[in-house]
């Protein structure tokens, strides 16, 4: 393969080879950050917003998949209550907390019953 002709800047055809070079590249990274980048960071702030809306007495969900509930906030570490157990009180990062979420309990009963 020859690519000396995209580099000629003198000749018509070599310097509308790299202007073409170039809008692909630039099409190529509009798409990029529009279907990969900016969704992501969208997400990032949205989840930023909730650990930092996290408050005493809220239920909320570890990222392990642990529902419990808030019982004090120091800095970026929140003391989660887990169980029915009231004394049992975890340490958790603020980023560990992934949404402010009950359990559902409810029993649901099979249709063979």
């Amino acid at each position: 393969m020859n690519f000396l002709p995209l580099l000629e800047a003198g000749t018509g055809t070599g310097g509308s080879g790299i202007m073409y070079s170039l809008l692909l590249y630039g099409a190529l990274f509009a798409f990029m950050w529009f279907v990969l980048i900016r969704p992501q960071k969208k997400r990032q702030k949205e989840t930023e917003a909730l650990q930092n809306s996290i408050k005493i007495g809220d239920s909320v969900l570890l990222s392990a998949g642990i529902y419990g509930k808030v019982v004090d906030t120091v800095n970026d570490v929140v003391i989660v209550e887990l169980g029915t157990n009231k004394s049992v009180r975890v340490p958790v990062q603020r980023a560990g907390i992934i949404s402010k979420a009950e359990p559902d309990l409810s029993i649901v009963k099979s249709e063979e019953e």
